[in-house]
């Protein structure tokens, strides 16, 4: 399936985040009083994105020796700016109530509310983990998903087709964004991280080989039950990801469950003045009652036929809305592929390595790539970079074990590839590890295994959603014909290193 031509930079950062008239009138009545803490400051900053981010904008631009501590509370951040500073942020942007009409500030409102319970959630458990600086944990959630909210600002169309795409129609969230938006929301994120300064963390919430740190851990599956229960709490989806909140915690499903539910109660008493529905007043719901809220938002257009009422037929008909294929950008793949051979021996080897993936997933258009690195000990291949996974906690977390045989340690043993379809599925499938079987969810694929000098080093891995999405010979050597330059230029890096080496 076709996409829309990706939003540049440029557009999404055309109008900045506005921010709420009650953020600007608690300024103002902080102005009139004595001796306010920073505390206070740092309180009505973190509930309002747009405020955060033009006291970021504001910090950057004070000048002076840059800070080799970034900012990670806006406490902090207020009193590196001084008090008169702080006090004429409200001057420098729009109002949300001004700025954003129907459509457009109903979403942003909507999405703010969604990222203040994602790290309301997180700073909560930041605490139960003893962590350092749980601020920083809820600022990152907070700003995870900025992309979201400048599309409301300035692609308000685009992202309201997402919603519709993926809560309506069923298409997986993957899938989704490269049809609406050309290109992935974490894609954007990271754009829009590097182009305002934000918080480290944010930036490596927003990489999915981070993954397994356990601080990112916490900012990614806060904001993910933050986005899944936007429309209930009662859903499969809910279920495993407070499994794995369980897991974070060290809590039993009783326990988690117990604790997130009060957490969102007293985050909807910090977040009522945004204007929008509040997570906490979904929990008396029962299971299906997040369908009126879909149908309210997304109600059939002029001429379009009304979602069946038959529960059978209306799943068939979300699973056959759901298959969607990438389609391979032949540009975008001579692009990549032109810009590794003309790295080899310049490029560093985590840049070849992330641009192979990439090549992978938009030019080849293969909806999940990932190069997965052997640990030292060689027990176990741990992704390192991924692509095309954004939306996938789950599969995120990709980790194979290599203490017992089957296929992927007969694939390190040599450099080899393989293609994993129709023809040869009866041989090699029962070699995949139930649980690697169950983390992809597909029995279609393609792997390389990589080795350096004589020593493996690691695996490209790559597949696509949908059984119809086609897995062909061709789409297999574009496939391999990036692992092969990748490799080529990982060896010439090596060499280059052992030499320094030898003279030095």
């Amino acid at each position: 399936m076709s996409s829309l031509a990706p939003i540049t930079i440029d557009e999404l950062t055309a109008r900045p985040l506005p921010v709420f008239g009650h953020s600007v009138q608690a300024i103002r009545n902080l102005s009139s009083e004595d001796a306010v803490p920073w505390e206070k400051y740092g309180d009505i900053i973190l509930k309002d994105p747009g405020l955060i981010l033009q006291t970021l904008l504001a910090l950057r631009g004070t000048g002076g020796k840059r800070r080799e501590d970034p900012v990670t509370s806006m406490e902090q951040a207020a009193m590196l700016l001084g008090l008169e500073r702080v006090q004429q942020l409200p001057a420098d942007s729009e109002l949300v109530e001004e700025a954003l009409q129907g459509r457009a500030q109903e979403g942003y409102r909507r999405t703010v509310v969604r990222a203040f319970h994602a790290a309301y959630q997180a700073w909560d458990w930041g605490f139960v983990r003893r962590d350092p600086n749980p601020d920083e944990l809820l600022l990152s959630a907070l700003m995870h998903d900025a992309a979201e909210l400048a599309l409301w600002v300035n692609a308000p169309e685009r992202i309201h087709q997402l919603r519709r795409l993926v809560f309506r129609d069923h298409v997986p969230p993957a899938e989704a964004q490269y049809i609406a938006l050309g290109e992935s929301l974490e894609h954007f994120g990271r754009r829009l991280a590097e182009r305002w300064n934000l918080p480290p963390l944010v930036h490596e919430a927003l990489r999915p080989e981070y993954g397994q740190e356990p601080r990112v851990q916490g900012v990614v599956l806060a904001v993910q039950l933050a986005r899944q229960t936007e429309w209930g709490w009662y859903s499969s989806a809910v279920e495993e990801t407070l499994a794995m909140i369980g897991e974070h915690l060290d809590g039993t499903p009783e326990e988690v469950s117990r604790h997130v539910h009060q957490t969102a109660v007293r985050a909807a008493r910090e977040a009522g003045l945004h204007g929008a529905p509040l997570p906490a007043s979904l929990l008396p719901l029962q299971p299906g009652g997040e369908q009126s809220f879909i149908d309210a938002e997304f109600p059939p257009e002029p001429g379009e036929a009304p979602p069946s009422a038959d529960p059978a037929l209306a799943s068939h008909e979300a699973e056959q809305r759901g298959l969607v294929c990438l389609s391979p950008q032949p540009a975008r793949y001579a692009e990549i592929m032109q810009q590794l051979e003309d790295g080899l021996g310049r490029l560093q080897s985590n840049d070849l390595l992330r641009m192979a993936i990439h090549g992978m997933h938009e030019g080849a258009g293969l909806n999940r790539a990932l190069f997965a690195i052997l640990s030292h000990d060689r027990k176990y291949l741990q992704a390192r970079f991924m692509v095309g996974s954004d939306s996938d906690t789950n599969f995120n977390r990709f980790r194979v074990a290599l203490d017992q045989p089957h296929l992927f340690t007969r694939l390190m043993e040599k450099p080899q590839s393989l293609r994993l379809h129709d023809g040869n599925r009866a041989k090699f499938w029962p070699l995949v590890p139930s649980e690697v079987q169950a983390l992809i969810g597909t029995n279609r694929f393609f792997a390389q295994s990589v080795h350096i000098n004589g020593r493996p080093v690691g695996l490209f891995y790559a597949d696509r959603h949908g059984q119809d999405c086609d897995m062909d010979e061709a789409t297999y050597d574009k496939f391999r014909q990036l692992c092969r330059l990748a490799t080529q230029g990982m060896a010439m890096n090596a060499r280059r290193k052992a030499a320094t080496g030898a003279s030095g």
